[in-house]
């Protein structure tokens, strides 16, 4: 049998490629190009111009994009969006995530201390510390938390089951209270408050009065982790925040939230969840999920938690008829219910 041959790394496709790719994708988020390109193919001179930049740095801007196969040109050398761009990024389809290009590019700054977070194991001041002193921070990641939810949010509307009876609902930080609003349009009897940090509800009252909820669903600022819960409800939400606590603070926070729930009440929990992989697997899901908990340590410090542990939190807060729904594919996360005798 022949010795395998090992060939050095090619730092050009694993790093510099990467690198490039992702400035360029995030930059065209920052001028508006897909939005540019949403009604139709321009020559690059015109998409220059409706953008506000130069042909030099335009042109070649979208030759990096289109290898990255969100552009393509036609045959009269045009430059269009490819059909995973308009249909995400142009405005004129089902969803729109530039929001999340935009906090992307205020999350590349992150990475560049990530040397330093990786020695000391934990940021030297947590992204809800720097939200307090950057005051466009917290809108911008409410937004794309808000873009982002629509696009999952009938799939989570779906995967749980809403009791006939039920009337008041929390929505533990929840921010742009898409989630919440959701629930309210799904039941007229519903009333439904929101949760969550001052610096995540900047945009949320004027979103709620847009929606014409105002009457039905309302803001509170707290700190779920050291303040009390406003009331008792029948339904508490606990979707997409236990990745941003630790393992100690969520299950405090896990009998908090069954102490504010009425007798029969349900909390639901949202969450990616980290599943031990088979040894030396790579797959897609693993290496969002890697890259993820990264992310997590740069930004907050914490990490994203398994299923076993989500369910030792229900189970230690006196909740029973715990239920497991896996959204597809299951990068979505999953969904834990979980009641109140």
């Amino acid at each position: 049998m022949k010795d395998s041959v090992s060939h050095p790394p090619s730092l050009a496709l694993d790093v510099y490629w990467p690198m490039m790719a992702s400035a360029a994708l995030i930059t065209a988020g920052e001028l508006g190009l897909f939005v540019a390109l949403g009604q139709g193919a321009l020559p690059v001179e015109e998409l220059a111009v409706r953008i506000g930049a130069s042909l030099n740095g335009t042109d070649k801007l979208c030759a990096v994009l289109v290898q990255t196969g969100y552009l393509e040109r036609t045959p009269e050398n045009e430059l269009r969006n490819s059909p995973h761009a308009q249909a995400w990024l142009s405005q004129t389809g089902a969803h729109d995530l530039n929001s999340g290009l935009r906090w992307f590019a205020q999350a590349w700054q992150f990475m560049a201390g990530l040397r330093d977070v990786v020695v000391h194991g934990a940021p030297k001041t947590p992204l809800w510390d720097l939200m307090q002193t950057n005051p466009s921070m917290g809108p911008a990641f409410a937004a794309y938390m808000k873009d982002y939810a629509a696009s999952v949010v009938t799939e989570v509307q779906r995967a749980i089951e809403l009791s006939a009876e039920a009337r008041t609902l929390l929505d533990v930080g929840g921010s742009h209270g898409l989630h919440a609003a959701a629930f309210c349009w799904r039941a007229p009897e519903l009333r439904a408050v929101i949760y969550d940090l001052p610096v995540s509800l900047t945009n949320t009252p004027g979103l709620i009065a847009s929606w014409g909820l105002s009457e039905r669903l309302r803001c509170v600022e707290g700190n779920i982790v050291r303040d009390a819960i406003p009331g008792t409800f029948d339904v508490i939400t606990y979707f997409l925040v236990a990745h941003n606590h630790t393992d100690a603070d969520n299950a405090r926070i896990i009998q908090k939230l069954a102490a504010a729930l009425n007798p029969g009440g349900v909390v639901f929990v949202y969450e990616y969840v980290r599943e031990p992989a088979a040894h030396g697997t790579v797959s897609t899901t693993e290496a969002l999920a890697a890259a993820f908990d990264l992310t997590l340590l740069v930004e907050t410090g914490t990490h994203l938690h398994t299923a076993e542990r989500i369910q030792v939190w229900l189970h230690a807060a006196g909740l029973t008829n715990l239920k497991r729904t896996d959204l597809q594919p299951i990068e979505k996360g999953t969904i834990f219910c979980a009641q109140k005798s």
